[in-house]
């Protein structure tokens, strides 16, 4: 259990760039999975990539790029650094050449020519959030091989890219230089749909307090995570922030005490950038409140927040998606306190 103890000091602010990259009780009826037409269409960049790499034709090349924009100048130049170049070809070459690269290549084919679980659950989920979130548009889903670099890629509002080299599991041999062993059980293929939609509600929807503060952002992450309670209503909160059935059993029984703690620590209404990503950000525990207090739990409480805040006012996903970030208006009428 927590010890009560004092002490505090100062929190927050993070936003989603235009280019944004990326790492519940409320429940929702299920939606129907029947669909003649899928409502997620794969577009498998990766694959298609090679053959690009080596094509001499002109016309072709110029077809694949044009294809591929906007998601092709941004792959090259930001998301591998090969600088600027009209076709990127010498640079590519090099990259796939590399054996490291060659090996994720070869280790992502092999996983994801047969798990195709994560495609579908993705498409249930896009039916659900179609039902919540209407007329909202879709993103243009593609997938590519990043060499382990940012896990999901977004550019403005209508296209995301699934860097599939990130979600190879938990036990893949490069991830243990990689990623820190708390992170780890978060690069599951199982995780793609929950991360897909989590990056597009952030970008349709993103941050937007003024002041600032740890509990306002505390209500933003709360918003999305109740949200995605949402669109994938089997899926537990816990298993949302990639908790572990231990860490989710300590936040139950310690509930009250994080909520006294944060009060007594004059966190709630901190602006330190510092102090907020220790509460929101992955890590092995939050330092400043206790070392079994799991990472991201400023996440956790601000969903506490707001599923009371939905209960209290009736409110629907669309209706929580689209409140205020102030954190005191949503916290005062929520009535939540621990």
């Amino acid at each position: 259990m927590i010890q009560p103890e004092k002490t505090s000091k100062y929190a927050v602010v993070v936003s989603l760039l235009t280019l944004c990259f990326i790492a519940c009780n409320g429940k929702a009826s299920e939606i129907s999975n029947h669909s003649s037409n899928p409502i997620v269409t794969i577009e498998r960049f990766d694959k298609e990539l090679p053959s690009y790499v080596q094509e001499t034709d002109s016309a072709k090349i110029f077809l694949f790029i044009d294809k591929y924009t906007p998601f092709f100048p941004v792959y090259c130049r930001h998301i591998l650094g090969l600088g600027d170049a009209p076709s990127f070809q010498k640079g590519l070459k090099m990259f796939l050449s590399n054996e490291a690269i060659s090996q994720l290549y070869a280790d992502t084919e092999t996983k994801f020519s047969n798990d195709t679980v994560w495609i579908t659950e993705l498409h249930n989920a896009f039916l659900r959030y179609n039902e919540l979130f209407a007329p909202q548009k879709r993103p243009r889903i593609l997938t590519h091989i990043s060499g382990l670099n940012q896990s999901i890629v977004t550019i403005d509002t209508t296209l995301l890219s699934v860097s599939l080299d990130c979600y190879l599991g938990e036990n893949y041999p490069l991830y243990e230089q990689r990623y820190y062993n708390y992170e780890r059980n978060l690069h599951e293929s199982d995780r793609i749909p929950i991360d897909v939609v989590e990056v597009w509600l952030r970008t349709l929807y993103p941050y937007q307090s003024q002041r600032n503060a740890l509990l306002d952002r505390m209500i933003y992450e709360g918003k999305i995570l109740y949200c995605l309670s949402r669109i994938f209503p089997r899926t537990n909160e816990y298993v949302l922030l990639g908790y572990s059935d231990k860490q989710a059993q300590w936040c139950k029984e310690n509930e009250a005490e994080i909520w006294k703690q944060l009060i007594g620590k004059k966190h709630l209404f901190n602006t330190e950038s510092m102090l907020i990503n220790k509460y929101i950000e992955p890590a092995p525990f939050v330092s400043v409140l206790h070392q079994d207090a799991p990472g991201r739990l400023g996440r956790w409480i601000g969903l506490q927040i707001i599923k009371a805040y939905a209960n209290e006012k009736k409110k629907e996903a669309i209706e929580i998606i689209e409140t205020t970030d102030n954190g005191g208006e949503i916290l005062s009428a929520s009535k939540y306190n621990g």
